[in-house]
């Protein structure tokens, strides 16, 4: 060390001596003060010849001119060659040190040390704990209902030098609306706090009419019972500290702490228990039975503020907020209970900061989560032994609740408020959804389906989970790569089905689909859209046949289609057209695997050639066509037409029970898989008739050549009926459009007719 620091040491050890030295005779001085003072006061001491006598006896203890406590006996009876005194009708006045106390000790016989001023007493004690306020207004009106903390027990001693009176004997004690009891007592005069030692108990009784000790109520005595391990009460500042590990119980209540707090009110009536985890470093906990097991309030603080009556008016609870039940359990980071009158039963729950609610339904296993910033639950009841129920619940903030079925499945719905109605049979019934509503929706094998509305509700089954979720105004919803808008969107659970109605659409990648009502069967693939139905392929690589390479559209009453097998089959005023092609029908069936379009009922359509023109407008030919049927491969560019089927273009027309059409792709003048459908050749059956201007030609089969131009009629006994040629018959007819001829072969040769007579 070095000696600087070894100097620096001794100063400041020297100054320490010296101030321990001057406390040290400030004590001594003082004590012989105060012995002086109490031998001034003391009684005197007998002769020497006399053997007892007896006088009354009083003297206090003076601190700073305040009388800190003032000692009374009747009688006070002096044995000779004793140092004790024995006090008949004992009464110690206790004023404490600010003289705001007004606290009594009675006693029958004391005996009194002259050496120390110890008082012992053996008999029964009563200790009176009453504040200078009350015992002067009880002065004043001595009607008045006494405001007294009154304490019976036995074996008191009381230390003069000190103010202190202490029992190891059982306590029992009484206020306005409860009793209790310990074993063992200290009571500390200068500070007016009694301390009980240990087997605390404390009883409050809720009465009908606050401070009517005679006011219960019949059948709705909810007592409250208090245990501890030690207690400490304070008057003058209205508190009983309870030590735990400490309980409080009702009949369908338990409440533990490391710490039990009552404050009392200005009548000494229970009215704060504050439950803290203490010394013991317990959380506090309350547990209440029900019909389905306990369920269990824990916190870092809880606190039950009473009536005047006794009965619970509100609980808090602060700090790491958790409860748990037999269905699940909650956790926040505070929570308050507004209770029923009389009852001590939750009338009105409110969690705030990080809400989560977990629910369970134990037999089918479907789990609830719920997460919001603050909820609040209401619950009716408020009748004596009637239980309440849960009623109603709402989220004060942005919530999201989110179910999990036993097969996984997991469904979630978020807004800005969450409200959930209850059933008389305390099961969820409704939830209803308003402002930014989201929701979720996770299927094992499925993408994501998300939807967002202005508001939804959810109808709930028995298990607490979602039966059925309607969405209103504006619906988006989302799946993979398929998005759909609609006005309404209902989800029904059990049927796996989704319903969008008002002004409904669903896109995907390269098609489109909108309707008045559009349902979607998840299970099955099925799809179903009605009112209105309008479909468009944006690519040609989507579409189920391709009839030009403009995008594909069909509309009509109704729509019935699977997303699994492809199949689609639009019903009532179908129409299907692609750039200048058109097909309707009464029914128009797609085939998206093997792209094949069937359609049934007044078929009609046109398709333009873009190889003829019309010789008026120059505009590319339009071929229209009509029959019962037609079925065609997009693959095969082929169709085939059943029932009074009739094509025909500008001045040529075919009609046939059946007609088989075949085409090519002509994509910028040139044969291609993306052009538009050309027709090349029809093949007409059963039954043909062919017409062009004035000429009509019959026969069993027909076949139109669209390069040649041509028909060829052939079969049966094919005819020619013409208005300047007459009537031509032969073995096969053929009409050359291009020059206007007629080929006749009638099998022993050939010969050509042309249209216009030579004019003679």
């Amino acid at each position: 060390m070095k000696r600087s620091e070894a100097a620096r040491y001794a100063r400041w050890s020297a100054i320490l001596a010296l101030t321990l030295a001057g406390i040290t005779s400030g004590i001594y001085v003082h004590r012989r003060y105060v012995a002086v003072v109490e031998k001034r006061h003391a009684p005197p001491p007998l002769a020497q010849n006399e053997e007892k006598r007896s006088i009354s006896l009083t003297f206090s203890k003076v601190d700073a001119n305040r009388t800190v406590f003032t000692v009374q006996a009747s009688k006070s009876t002096d044995l000779r060659g004793q140092d004790i005194s024995l006090l008949e009708e004992v009464k110690i006045t206790v004023f404490g040190k600010a003289g705001d106390r007004n606290d009594v000790i009675h006693t029958q016989s004391c005996r009194y040390a002259k050496a120390d001023g110890g008082i012992q007493c053996d008999g029964n004690v009563v200790i009176d704990l009453q504040s200078a306020a009350d015992a002067e207004q009880e002065a004043k009106d001595p009607r008045a209902v006494p405001n007294v903390i009154h304490v019976e027990t036995t074996g008191v001693t009381f230390e003069k030098a000190t103010g202190r009176a202490q029992t190891v004997q059982p306590v029992r004690f009484s206020f306005v609306n409860g009793d209790g009891e310990g074993v063992g007592a200290v009571y500390f005069s200068e500070q007016g706090r009694l301390t009980l030692v240990r087997d605390v108990r404390i009883t409050i009784h809720p009465m009908e009419e606050a401070g009517n000790a005679k006011g219960r109520k019949p059948g709705t005595n909810k007592e409250v019972v208090l245990k501890g391990s030690s207690l400490e009460m304070e008057k003058l500042v209205k508190k009983v500290v309870l030590l735990g590990p400490a309980t409080a119980t009702t009949s369908e209540q338990e409440l533990k702490a490391g710490e039990l707090d009552l404050l009392l009110d200005a009548q000494n009536r229970a009215q704060t228990v504050i439950a803290v985890p203490g010394t013991l470093s317990e959380l506090p906990q309350v547990t209440a039975q029900g019909a389905k097991g306990p369920s269990t309030l824990q916190a870092g603080k809880l606190t039950a503020n009473l009536t005047p009556a006794g009965w619970i008016r509100t609980i808090e609870a602060e700090n790491s907020v958790h409860g748990t039940s037999a269905n699940g359990e909650f956790r926040s980071d505070t929570g308050e209970v507004e209770m029923w009158p009389q009852v001590n039963q939750a009338k009105l729950v409110t969690l705030r900061g990080d809400v989560k609610v977990d629910g369970r339904d134990p037999q089918s296993g479907t789990k609830r989560h719920l997460v919001t910033d603050a909820l609040q639950l209401s619950f009716a009841g408020g009748k004596p032994d009637e239980p309440s129920r849960i009623q109603h619940a709402e989220t004060l903030s942005r919530g999201t609740i989110e179910w999990t079925d036993t097969g996984g499945a997991r469904s979630r719905m978020t807004a800005d408020k969450l409200v959930l109605d209850f059933a008389a049979t305390k099961k969820a019934q409704q939830l209803v959804a308003t402002g930014g509503v989201q929701t979720e929706r996770e299927l094992t094998g499925r993408p994501l389906q998300t939807a967002t509305a202005s508001r939804g509700d959810a109808q709930l089954d028995e298990t607490g989970g979602w039966s059925q979720i309607t969405l209103h105004g504006k619906v988006h919803l989302k799946e993979g790569e398929k998005n759909a808008e609609a006005e309404e969107a209902v989800f029904v659970k059990a049927s796996q089905t989704s319903v969008l109605t008002g002004q409904a659409f669903v896109r995907d990648e390269g098609s489109e689909t909108r309707a008045t009502k559009i349902t979607f069967h998840q299970a099955t693939g099925d799809i179903e859209a009605e009112g209105k139905v309008r479909s468009t392929d944006f690519s040609a690589k989507t579409s189920t046949v391709q009839l030009s390479p403009a995008p594909s559209n069909i509309s009509s009453d109704r729509l019935q289609g699977n997303s699994k097998s492809g199949r689609a089959l639009y019903t009532g005023h179908a129409r299907l057209w692609q750039g200048p092609s058109v097909m309707e029908a009464d029914s128009i069936e797609l085939l998206r695997d093997t792209r094949v379009l069937n359609a049934r009922g007044n078929v009609r359509g046109v398709f333009p050639q873009e190889g003829q023109r019309d010789a008026k407008t120059k505009q590319p030919s339009i071929c229209h066509f009509s029959s019962g049927t037609l079925t065609f491969w997009d693959l095969e560019n082929r169709a085939h037409l059943e029932k009074d089927v009739m094509v025909q273009s500008a001045d040529q027309r075919m009609r046939a029970p059946v007609l088989d059409l075949y085409f090519n792709r002509e994509a910028n003048g040139k044969q291609g898989s993306e052009g538009t459908l050309q027709l090349t050749r029809a093949v007409g059956t059963g039954g043909v008739m062919v017409e062009q201007g004035e000429r009509r030609g019959t026969a069993e089969h027909g076949v139109y050549v669209a390069e040649d131009q041509k028909f060829v009629l052939s079969g049966g006994t094919p005819t020619l009926y013409d208005a300047t040629e007459g009537t031509t018959t032969g073995r096969e007819l053929t009409f050359n459009i291009a020059d206007d001829t007629i080929t006749v072969d009638s099998g022993n040769g050939t010969r050509t007719l042309t249209k216009h007579r030579v004019q003679r």
